[in-house]
């Protein structure tokens, strides 16, 4: 059986030679296995919320754009229903926490009083994907293929329509209004 030589971790050697000193060998691979091992740059921010509420509006405003809002697959669940018994329009918003476009959208748009006012009498859902299979299951039902996705139900129950995200407040409020035609 071949068993491998380790003895070149423990060579003496000057720097002349090339020969590695085992003292610095050993601190190499202790510091490189705390960077594998430990959280390194894959850490999570430490004041990141683990819950799927989505961030709040601007700061200092003491008023979060998702106040109203269903959230993840249970919230989804309880707004279809209220959709199929009502004559309201449904709205499905997908974002990630981590994506620096949902939560510009989120500020310049969601947090818009005009868009509050706006879709203030709709049925909303929020849904972050990355919180559970069930809600990345609705995701995939709606085919997301990035963030953030904005999906608008009709009152007559048919096929949703997908609003662009890109725009300014009144932009977006027309795209509502084109859809609900």
């Amino acid at each position: 059986m071949f068993y491998p030589d380790f003895n070149f971790l423990f060579m003496k050697g000057s720097r002349d030679d090339k020969g590695w000193d085992p003292l610095i060998l050993w601190v190499a691979l202790f510091l490189l296995f705390f960077l594998m091992a430990g959280q390194g740059c894959y850490a999570q921010d430490p004041q990141a919320s683990d819950s799927a509420v989505p961030m709040a509006s601007p700061a200092g405003s003491g008023h979060a754009w998702s106040e109203g809002w269903y959230q993840d697959a249970w919230g989804y669940a309880q707004g279809v229903e209220e959709y199929q018994k009502t004559n309201k329009p449904l709205v499905v918003y997908i974002n990630v926490g981590w994506c620096p476009y949902c939560r510009r959208f989120e500020k310049e748009v969601l947090s818009s009083p005009k868009v509050e006012d706006f879709m203030k009498d709709m049925i909303k859902v929020t849904i972050n994907p990355e919180t559970g299979d069930r809600e990345n299951a609705i995701a995939a039902k709606y085919g997301v293929q990035g963030f953030p996705s904005f999906f608008l139900h009709p009152p007559q129950p048919g096929r949703a329509v997908q609003l662009y995200t890109g725009v300014m407040p009144e932009e977006f409020m027309a795209q509502i209004q084109q859809a609900l035609r």
